[in-house]
């Protein structure tokens, strides 16, 4: 993480959790980064100005979430995460909620979606809180029609293994997909008024920005 901007508490807790990566993991993140920046595959990544694209995943016991629907409602606050393994994600996940009241009392929906089912700790904590709705993107479907997919390179695969973190028991599949991290504050129309996405998994949009911005 780099740059001279003041540190909010957020970006405060993410620069803290790269200070206490693992050696070994944290150069890996840095060659997977750079691998990602030169390939140029965040370009493609649905961004501010474009149509968010429509979709539906199950949700709990009842209907299947459904974007279009939830649009017809108001805004539309969509993070795409890693899951629960990423300890990035989960600093990103607890400011989200923490900011979910915030985010709803200017009449906008929370929706976090992620390839890995939340655990049971955490559904246990999120269960009926208004306006939060809390995905499970299983083969990245979703995320691939943003743009956001991309193969895990092998040295990260590696050091995440040898830390006893395997995607494949995760996620449920081999294929070592993963989606960019990324965050969209989506207009009722359909249109993305707001966009975050960066390669480097360490760097987020903080939650303070999302609800001032709505």
């Amino acid at each position: 993480m780099t740059g001279g901007a003041p540190l909010t508490p957020f970006s405060q807790r993410l620069k803290g959790n790269v200070a206490r990566l693992d050696a070994a993991y944290r150069a890996s993140m840095e060659d997977a980064t750079a691998h990602l920046r030169r390939s140029g595959m965040a370009g493609g990544a649905k961004t501010t100005g474009d149509r968010a694209p429509d979709f539906a995943l199950p949700h709990g016991r009842g209907a299947p979430f459904v974007l279009s629907d939830a649009l017809a409602a108001g805004p539309v606050v969509l993070s795409f995460l890693r899951g629960e393994w990423c300890s990035f994600c989960r600093i990103e996940m607890d400011a989200l909620v923490d900011a979910r009241s915030r985010i709803a009392a200017r009449g906008a929906r929370l929706v976090m979606i992620s390839p890995q089912a939340p655990s049971a700790a955490f559904a246990a904590r999120t269960c009926g809180l208004a306006g939060l709705t809390v995905l499970t993107d299983r083969l990245n479907g979703v995320a691939l029609q943003y743009g956001l997919v991309f193969r895990m390179p092998d040295m990260l695969r590696h050091a995440l293994l040898d830390l006893d973190v395997d995607l494949g028991h995760i996620y449920g599949t081999d294929a070592w997909l993963v989606p960019i991290p990324a965050t969209y504050l989506l207009a009722p129309d359909g249109t993305i008024a707001l966009a975050h996405i960066d390669p480097d998994t360490c760097v987020r949009l903080d939650p303070e920005e999302i609800v001032a911005r709505i």
